[in-house]
C-alpha cells in the first residue's frame, strides 16, 4: 500500500460516509450483543438480556456519534471542496477514531458504572474493543467501495465506448451543443473534440477538421454543460476549461501548477486547477 498517494475518492463521497456509519453500527451492535467480546456479558450478571441489549445498544449510539462527527469534519474539509488527503493521514484519522471511541468508553465506564480498575487499563481494553468494532466493518467497506467504484468506473467505460462506437455502423458518435434556450447550435464527433473554453455567457469549442485546429463559439455555459458531457469522457479541469480525456498525452507540473498537453498535430496545454485536480489524476491514471 502506498501512504504517499492520495486517498481514493469513494472513501470520501458522502453517500459512502453515510453507508459506513450506519453500517458499522448493525456491525457494533450485533458484535456486541452475539459474540459478547472480552467476556463483556459478565461484567453486568445480574443484568437481564434486554437491559443488556438496551445498554449496549446505548453505547453503540454514543460511539457511533464520535464516528459520525469524525465523518463530518473529514467530509466538509476533504470531500467538498475535492482537496487531496494522503492516504497515510487517512489511515491516521481513522485511528484517531479508534482512541477517541475507546476514550469514551472508557470515561463511560469509569463514571457511569464506578469501575474500580485502573483507567489506563480500561483504555487498554476499550482499546481493542473498539479495534475490533470499528477496524473490521471499515475494512470491509473499503473493500466493497472500491469493488463498487471500479463497476461504476467499467460502466462509464461501456457508456463512452458505446457512444464512442455505437450503432450498426459503429460510427463515432456526435456530441451536440445547445444554447440556452436548449437548442442544438452545434455538433462534432468526440473524436475530433479537444476542450472547450467558458467565456462570459458563451462556450468556445475547440476541435480539429483536417490538420486544422478550428473554434465555434456558442451561447450557454461550462457549468451547464459538465453532466451533459461527462457522458462523452469530458471533463471539467478548470473554472474556464473542459477537456476530451480521451486526448490526455501527459500532465505535468509547472511553475504555475499542473497542466495536461492534449494530443494533437498542435500540442495544447490547458492547466488544471487544485479544485478539479483530484478529478483528472484519477482519470489520468485510468486510461
Amino acid at each position: 500500500m502506498d501512504f504517499d498517494a492520495n486517498t481514493p475518492r469513494y472513501l470520501l463521497k458522502k453517500e459512502n460516509i453515510i453507508k459506513l456509519i450506519l453500517l458499522t453500527a448493525v456491525f457494533a451492535l450485533l458484535f456486541i450483543n452475539v459474540f459478547q467480546p472480552f467476556n463483556s456479558r459478565s461484567w453486568l450478571p445480574e443484568m437481564s438480556e434486554f437491559k443488556y441489549f438496551l445498554l449496549s445498544s446505548l453505547l453503540v449510539f454514543v460511539g457511533m456519534a464520535v464516528v459520525a462527527v469524525s465523518r463530518i469534519i473529514l467530509y466538509r474539509v476533504y470531500g467538498k471542496p475535492r482537496k487531496p488527503l494522503l492516504l497515510l493521514a487517512y489511515v491516521m484519522w481513522v485511528a484517531c477514531e479508534v482512541l477517541a471511541m475507546a476514550i469514551t468508553f472508557a470515561v463511560i465506564e469509569k463514571l457511569c458504572f464506578a469501575d474500580q480498575r485502573d483507567f489506563f487499563n480500561l483504555l487498554k481494553i476499550s482499546l481493542g474493543n473498539t479495534a475490533c468494532v470499528l477496524l473490521l466493518p471499515y475494512s470491509i467497506l473499503w473493500l466493497y467501495f472500491s469493488w463498487d467504484d471500479k463497476n461504476e468506473r467499467l460502466k462509464r467505460i461501456q457508456e463512452a465506448g458505446h457512444g464512442l462506437f455505437g450503432g450498426q455502423d459503429f460510427m463515432p458518435s456526435m456530441v451536440k451543443f445547445c444554447d440556452n434556450h436548449g437548442e442544438v447550435r452545434f455538433s462534432v464527433k468526440v473524436t475530433d473534440l479537444i476542450y472547450i473554453k467558458g467565456a462570459d455567457n458563451y462556450i468556445i469549442i475547440n476541435y480539429i477538421d483536417g490538420q486544422r485546429l478550428l473554434t465555434k463559439t456558442v451561447r450557454g455555459s461550462i457549468k451547464g454543460a459538465v453532466d451533459e458531457l461527462k457522458r462523452y469522457g469530458i471533463v471539467r479541469c478548470h473554472r474556464s476549461y473542459m477537456i476530451n480525456t480521451h486526448r490526455i498525452k501527459l500532465l505535468e507540473k509547472k511553475s504555475d501548477g499542473f497542466h495536461v498537453t492534449l494530443d494533437t498535430f498542435q500540442p495544447v496545454s490547458i492547466p488544471i486547477s487544485r479544485t478539479y485536480l483530484q478529478d483528472v489524476f484519477d482519470l489520468f491514471s485510468n486510461k
